[in-house]
């Protein structure tokens, strides 16, 4: 999270408890500060309780924060006159309360518009609005505030759209792009008279949900085919990463970099399941750490740092994907690494089989019986293939445990194995053989298992 002028007073503010003489850079900041928060606490308590994004929880939490951030700095205040020291260090650690307080409730909003139809936080907020329109709730000043910002999110998409120097893809994003906006213009104009039928504002979230959904899935499939040969397991990551290079070479500015950026963290987030299993999430919480931290290297113009930090993407990208493809038996997060088409799979007593085994088996199963051709057993082939090459590629610099890194290679070999198994099945298939992939893929699987989650 970026410094705020309460994380500059609070950090001046313990400075000076520690004997340091700070008070003059102190009292310049909080000269700034009060004015600001007044007129922030007065803002948000006219306009929050009437903004439907704001349970009545949220509310109260913030308002609370505000009141609390301006005792805090008319104690500072108030302090000037006292000599630096251990007298500052509990309206110091008052600010800080206050700075936590308000920012448990900033992700608590954050976490309820992120649970939205679409992966994009923009519209995510203004079907809330739109839901609440329909149940009565007129538009006020914060819906009529949100509206105004739509160029922005419409520059924003155009210029992700443009980091594709296929005209053809191009084309096929833009036209849903029209679409979407010409439903969201039309929203903007009905916000602005404040005048909409239930049906118009049903009909507008309907296609606002659907013609996002249709572009991100054209994205998925662009970037799955343009980009999947880059140097993550990710195509979207590997968008940053020519993002990067074309900003490297002055082709592009600082903000589109980081608008590409914030469009890979969001589109991950949307294909992350909520419920997924903890090391999948800590790895995730990694990726989007590393791309938070490069975007405001980015915008500071730090260009020495920004292709330091190159390696740490990848690094943490082929972290997840091992999990996301390896250790997840949900399908919605083995789709996020190059697994389209395959299903969920069978559960064992412990721990389910990985998704993507346990779909090669059961297409193994259906070819032998002729209930279906070999095409799909030899895309999931593939996928595997190209899992455990990107795997055994990040086997040198991983910094498991020895015990770890023993096992994930036996895992490994045994999907190896299994691989030029079921490729000569594919020429000849025999119940005999599949019993013997059978036997590799379940062993390859209780290793897989007894992984631990990997630490960075």
């Amino acid at each position: 999270m970026s410094q705020t002028i309460s994380d500059s007073i609070l950090e001046l503010s313990r400075k000076i408890a520690q004997g340091e003489e700070q008070r003059e850079a102190l009292a310049e900041l909080l000269k700034q500060a009060l004015p600001a928060t007044d007129q922030q606490l007065s803002t948000f308590s006219e306009h929050a309780p009437n903004n439907p994004e704001f349970t009545q929880e949220m509310v109260e939490q913030f308002q609370d924060g505000l009141r609390n951030l301006k005792l805090s700095f008319e104690q500072l205040q108030g302090l000037a006159n006292q000599a630096p020291g251990s007298a500052w260090g509990e309206a110091s650690e008052h600010l800080h309360r206050s700075i936590v307080s308000i920012r448990k409730a900033q992700s608590a909003h954050q976490e309820l518009i992120e649970d939205g139809d679409t992966s994009h936080l923009y519209l995510n907020r203004l079907l809330v609005h739109l839901r609440a329109w329909q149940d009565g709730r007129a538009p006020g000043a914060m819906t009529v505030g949100l509206v105004q910002a739509m160029p922005h999110f419409e520059q924003d998409l155009r210029s992700f759209i443009d980091e594709f120097e296929d005209p053809a893809v191009q084309d096929r994003m833009n036209a849903h792009v029209e679409r979407l906006m010409d439903t969201c213009h039309e929203v903007v104009e009905a916000v602005q008279a404040g005048e909409a039928s239930k049906d118009e504002l049903g009909h507008w979230i309907s296609q606002m949900v659907q013609f996002s959904q249709d572009l991100d899935q054209t994205l998925a499939e662009t970037v799955e085919s343009h980009l999947s040969m880059g140097p993550t397991p990710f195509p979207v990551v590997n968008l940053v990463n020519a993002a990067m290079d074309r900003y490297l070479g002055q082709l592009i500015p600082a903000e589109e970099l980081a608008d590409t950026m914030d469009q890979c963290e969001d589109w991950l987030r949307g294909q992350l399941p909520t419920d997924t299993d903890p090391s999948l999430n800590q790895a995730a919480e990694e990726l989007f750490k590393v791309l938070q931290e490069m975007r405001q290297t980015t915008m500071a113009g730090d260009v020495d740092l920004l292709v330091s930090q190159r390696e740490a993407l990848f690094s943490a990208a082929e972290n997840l994907a091992m999990f996301a493809a390896v250790l997840s038996p949900d399908e919605g997060v083995v789709n996020l690494v190059s697994t389209e088409g395959l299903s969920g799979g069978a559960a064992s007593d412990q721990r389910p089989m990985p998704a993507l085994l346990s779909t090669i088996l059961q297409q193994a199963e259906s070819y032998l019986s002729g209930s279906q051709n070999s095409e799909k057993l030899e895309e999931s082939l593939e996928a595997l293939e190209k899992l455990v090459t990107s795997t055994e590629g990040q086997m040198s610099r991983s910094r498991d445990s020895l015990e770890v890194k023993q096992r994930t290679q036996q895992a490994l070999e045994l999907l190896n194995e299994a691989s030029q198994q079921l490729w000569d099945f594919v020429d000849s298939a025999s119940e005999e053989r599949l019993n013997t992939i059978e036997d590799l893929l379940c062993e390859a699987s209780e290793v897989v298992n007894t992984l631990s989650p990997r630490r960075r």
